[in-house]
């Protein structure tokens, strides 16, 4: 009896180790994009309409706006699998900045959406530092207004792109920390 009512207890554990991931506030701030919120991320999704830097070359008719139900899966994989997928931890901790996958929370998003030529649906996110963003009170962040493009910054800056067809998580890209930079 104590046995299964452990199982028990575990199963239900398990079933409640991804948090769900909810979109509970969003506003368009442009023809461009939309700040999005949720319990434990904020971010900004850019239309189909724009053209992200990284993705330049993507053609209008593979490009698509994701949803809110686009970014909660998303934002559900980033929960369950970036500690597998950053098991190498390049770039990370000590001097080049926070671990990601252990204060996920602190990063903003930059989301854009994309199909492969697979017909896969797939959302680039790029992620940045909250701290590194401070403004006045009556100014926006540029991470609300546009792309953001940062060279060096260590594990501040990192991309990373889900794979809403396949349910999975690939190509994280965590900023190199170039020390010679404040010589």
């Amino acid at each position: 009896m104590k046995l299964s009512v452990s199982l028990m207890v575990l199963f239900v554990c398990s079933l409640c180790g991804v948090k769900a991931q909810k979109v509970s506030f969003s506003e368009a701030r442009s023809s461009s994009h939309t700040y999005v919120k949720g319990d434990d991320f904020e971010g900004v999704v850019f239309s189909k309409d724009f053209v992200l830097p990284f993705l330049a070359n993507q053609p209008a008719d593979k490009r698509f706006t994701p949803t809110a139900a686009d970014i909660e899966a998303a934002e559900k994989l980033l929960v369950k699998d970036l500690k597998s997928v950053n098991a190498s931890k390049l770039n990370q901790g000590g001097g080049n900045g926070p671990v990601i996958h252990e204060c996920l929370n602190r990063f903003v998003r930059q989301y854009y959406g994309y199909i492969t030529e697979t017909g896969e649906k797939v959302v680039y996110i790029s992620c940045l530092l909250k701290g590194n963003y401070r403004v006045s009170s009556n100014e926006t962040p540029n991470w609300l207004k546009g792309a953001v493009v940062v060279l060096n910054g260590g594990s501040n800056y990192w991309q990373i792109q889900a794979n809403l067809t396949k349910s999975s998580l690939f190509g994280l890209g965590i900023n190199s920390l170039d020390k010679t930079a404040s010589r």
